[in-house]
């Protein structure tokens, strides 16, 4: 075998074995920013809230019931509040809300009614709130529900 002979079948071990080993190294490297990826992306809890109303349109003087549920896989023991507003723009307040739920066990719940008492708009949303044990502490909003319109004539 000549020298020329000898280099060519060395190079091609040599590209051979490299390719092998660069071929690994691509799959591995792969594999491993797939995993950081994962490992940095936020995970997201599930869960739902939902508020309902009725009617849509009332009478100064009549009353609107408000309804509504929550539960969320990022809280242990939640409470679900019914939240007002007169017009479309200002603060929340509170309307009432349900008791303290362990949210594996069961949803948080809130029932109310509400009397309208002036002309205009009433908006109303709900709220789900963590608390820190079954006898609350240090509410923190977990969720709210769509915004939900009443008019009042």
């Amino acid at each position: 075998m000549t020298d020329q002979a000898k280099k060519a079948d060395n190079g091609r071990a040599a590209r051979g074995i490299l390719g092998r080993r660069g071929g690994r190294l691509a799959t591995v490297t792969a594999v491993g920013a797939a995993a950081a990826v994962l490992a940095v992306t936020p995970a997201f809890a599930k869960g739902s809230a939902d508020l309902s109303v009725s009617p849509g349109t009332v009478k100064v003087g009549q009353t609107v019931h408000v309804k509504g549920y929550g539960d969320s896989d990022g809280v242990q023991y939640g409470q679900f509040c019914a939240q007002q507003r007169v017009g479309t723009k200002g603060a929340w307040h509170t309307v009432k809300c349900g008791h303290i739920v362990e949210v594996a066990m069961a949803d948080a719940k809130v029932d109310v009614k509400v009397k309208a008492a002036h002309r205009g708009v009433l908006q109303f949303r709900g709220a789900l709130y963590s608390v820190d044990g079954p006898h609350g502490g240090h509410p923190t909003v977990d969720r709210t529900t769509d915004i939900k319109t009443v008019h009042v004539k």
